[in-house]
Protein backbone atom coordinates (compact mmCIF):
# COMPACT_ATOMS: atom_id res chain seq x y z
CA UNK A 1 0.00 0.00 0.00
CA UNK A 2 2.90 2.36 0.73
CA UNK A 3 4.26 2.36 -2.80
CA UNK A 4 0.76 3.21 -4.09
CA UNK A 5 0.77 6.27 -1.84
CA UNK A 6 4.18 7.28 -3.21
CA UNK A 7 2.99 6.74 -6.78
CA UNK A 8 -0.23 8.65 -6.09
CA UNK A 9 1.71 11.61 -4.67
CA UNK A 10 3.95 11.66 -7.75
CA UNK A 11 0.98 11.52 -10.13
CA UNK A 12 -0.90 14.21 -8.18
CA UNK A 13 2.22 16.38 -8.23
CA UNK A 14 2.56 15.97 -11.98
CA UNK A 15 -1.10 16.90 -12.45
CA UNK A 16 -0.64 19.98 -10.25
CA UNK A 17 2.36 21.10 -12.32
CA UNK A 18 0.30 20.81 -15.51
CA UNK A 19 -2.62 22.69 -13.90
CA UNK A 20 -0.18 25.46 -12.95
CA UNK A 21 0.22 26.30 -16.65
CA UNK A 22 -3.47 27.23 -16.91
CA UNK A 23 -4.42 28.57 -13.48
CA UNK A 24 -2.87 31.88 -12.42
CA UNK A 25 -1.87 31.01 -8.84
CA UNK A 26 1.53 32.75 -8.59
CA UNK A 27 3.30 29.38 -8.75
CA UNK A 28 1.67 28.01 -5.60
CA UNK A 29 0.06 25.03 -7.35
CA UNK A 30 3.32 24.22 -9.14
CA UNK A 31 5.32 24.39 -5.91
CA UNK A 32 2.76 22.13 -4.20
CA UNK A 33 3.01 19.73 -7.13
CA UNK A 34 6.80 19.70 -6.95
CA UNK A 35 6.56 19.15 -3.19
CA UNK A 36 4.15 16.28 -3.74
CA UNK A 37 6.57 14.58 -6.13
CA UNK A 38 9.42 15.06 -3.66
CA UNK A 39 7.25 13.68 -0.82
CA UNK A 40 6.40 10.62 -2.91
CA UNK A 41 10.08 9.98 -3.60
CA UNK A 42 10.98 10.41 0.09
CA UNK A 43 8.22 8.02 1.15
CA UNK A 44 9.52 5.46 -1.37
CA UNK A 45 13.04 5.79 0.09
CA UNK A 46 11.85 5.54 3.69
CA UNK A 47 9.31 2.75 3.19
CA UNK A 48 11.05 0.47 0.70
CA UNK A 49 14.74 1.27 0.76
CA UNK A 50 17.28 2.62 -1.64
CA UNK A 51 16.42 0.53 -4.71
CA UNK A 52 12.75 1.53 -4.82
CA UNK A 53 13.58 5.12 -3.84
CA UNK A 54 16.11 5.44 -6.66
CA UNK A 55 13.59 3.91 -9.06
CA UNK A 56 11.02 6.53 -8.05
CA UNK A 57 13.64 9.30 -8.32
CA UNK A 58 14.81 8.23 -11.78
CA UNK A 59 11.21 7.73 -12.87
CA UNK A 60 10.25 11.21 -11.68
CA UNK A 61 13.25 12.81 -13.40
CA UNK A 62 12.49 11.08 -16.70
CA UNK A 63 8.68 10.91 -16.66
CA UNK A 64 7.89 14.46 -15.46
CA UNK A 65 9.48 16.35 -18.40
CA UNK A 66 8.32 13.67 -20.85
CA UNK A 67 4.69 13.90 -19.70
CA UNK A 68 4.74 17.70 -19.75
CA UNK A 69 6.20 17.72 -23.29
CA UNK A 70 3.70 15.08 -24.45
CA UNK A 71 0.85 17.00 -22.83
CA UNK A 72 1.69 20.16 -24.73
CA UNK A 73 2.02 18.18 -27.94
CA UNK A 74 -1.40 16.53 -27.50
CA UNK A 75 -3.31 19.31 -25.71
CA UNK A 76 -3.75 21.66 -28.71
CA UNK A 77 -5.47 18.83 -30.61
CA UNK A 78 -7.88 17.97 -27.78
CA UNK A 79 -11.41 19.37 -27.41
CA UNK A 80 -10.36 21.72 -24.61
CA UNK A 81 -7.25 22.81 -26.51
CA UNK A 82 -9.25 23.65 -29.62
CA UNK A 83 -11.68 25.61 -27.46
CA UNK A 84 -8.96 27.61 -25.68
CA UNK A 85 -6.42 28.18 -28.46
CA UNK A 86 -7.12 30.52 -31.37
CA UNK A 87 -6.91 28.44 -34.51
CA UNK A 88 -7.21 30.95 -37.33
CA UNK A 89 -4.79 33.60 -38.46
CA UNK A 90 -5.42 37.25 -39.18
CA UNK A 91 -3.65 37.67 -42.50
CA UNK A 92 -2.79 41.02 -44.02
CA UNK A 93 -4.23 40.11 -47.43
CA UNK A 94 -7.60 39.55 -45.70
CA UNK A 95 -7.53 43.09 -44.32
CA UNK A 96 -5.95 42.50 -40.93
CA UNK A 97 -3.00 44.80 -40.30
CA UNK A 98 -1.77 46.86 -37.41
CA UNK A 99 0.45 48.92 -39.69
CA UNK A 100 -0.27 50.07 -43.22
CA UNK A 101 2.69 51.97 -44.76
CA UNK A 102 0.48 54.05 -47.06
CA UNK A 103 -1.27 55.47 -44.00
CA UNK A 104 1.97 57.03 -42.76
CA UNK A 105 4.22 57.65 -45.78
CA UNK A 106 2.96 61.16 -46.62
CA UNK A 107 2.95 62.58 -43.08
CA UNK A 108 6.56 63.81 -42.94
CA UNK A 109 6.63 67.62 -42.96
CA UNK A 110 2.89 68.05 -42.35
CA UNK A 111 1.54 70.31 -39.62
CA UNK A 112 -1.04 69.53 -36.97
CA UNK A 113 -2.30 70.33 -33.49
CA UNK A 114 -1.82 68.41 -30.27
CA UNK A 115 -4.95 66.85 -28.79
CA UNK A 116 -3.24 65.89 -25.53
CA UNK A 117 -0.10 67.01 -23.74
CA UNK A 118 2.98 65.43 -25.32
CA UNK A 119 5.43 64.39 -22.61
CA UNK A 120 6.90 62.99 -24.84
CA UNK A 121 4.06 60.90 -26.22
CA UNK A 122 0.42 61.68 -26.76
CA UNK A 123 -2.10 62.36 -29.51
CA UNK A 124 -2.24 64.94 -32.26
CA UNK A 125 -4.52 65.74 -35.17
CA UNK A 126 -2.75 65.82 -38.54
CA UNK A 127 -4.85 66.51 -41.65
CA UNK A 128 -8.01 66.00 -39.59
CA UNK A 129 -6.96 62.50 -38.46
CA UNK A 130 -6.02 61.73 -34.86
CA UNK A 131 -2.62 59.98 -34.53
CA UNK A 132 -0.49 58.73 -31.67
CA UNK A 133 2.73 60.76 -31.78
CA UNK A 134 5.99 61.20 -29.87
CA UNK A 135 8.41 64.09 -29.52
CA UNK A 136 12.17 63.96 -29.43
CA UNK A 137 11.95 64.36 -25.67
CA UNK A 138 10.53 67.86 -25.36
CA UNK A 139 7.30 68.80 -23.61
CA UNK A 140 4.56 70.19 -25.86
CA UNK A 141 1.31 71.40 -24.34
CA UNK A 142 -2.25 70.62 -25.42
CA UNK A 143 -3.55 72.63 -28.38
CA UNK A 144 -0.13 73.68 -29.68
CA UNK A 145 1.03 73.53 -33.29
CA UNK A 146 3.33 70.66 -34.24
CA UNK A 147 5.23 69.58 -37.36
CA UNK A 148 5.98 65.96 -38.25
CA UNK A 149 9.76 65.71 -38.38
CA UNK A 150 10.01 62.05 -39.40
CA UNK A 151 8.03 58.81 -39.62
CA UNK A 152 9.64 55.52 -38.53
CA UNK A 153 7.24 52.75 -39.46
CA UNK A 154 4.09 53.59 -37.51
CA UNK A 155 5.97 55.88 -35.09
CA UNK A 156 5.33 59.54 -35.85
CA UNK A 157 7.96 61.87 -34.40
CA UNK A 158 6.93 65.51 -34.09
CA UNK A 159 8.47 68.81 -32.98
CA UNK A 160 6.97 72.12 -31.91
CA UNK A 161 5.58 74.06 -34.87
CA UNK A 162 5.83 77.77 -35.66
Amino acid sequence: MGWLLSLGLCIAGLAAIIIEFFVPALGIIGVLGFGSIVAGIILAFLGYGTAVGVAFLVGAVIVTPAVIALYFKVFPKSFMGKWLILGNEQKQDEGFASYLPEKYEDLAGKEGTTVTVLRPSGAATIDGVKHSVVTGGEFIGKGEKIVVSRVEGSRIVVRRGE
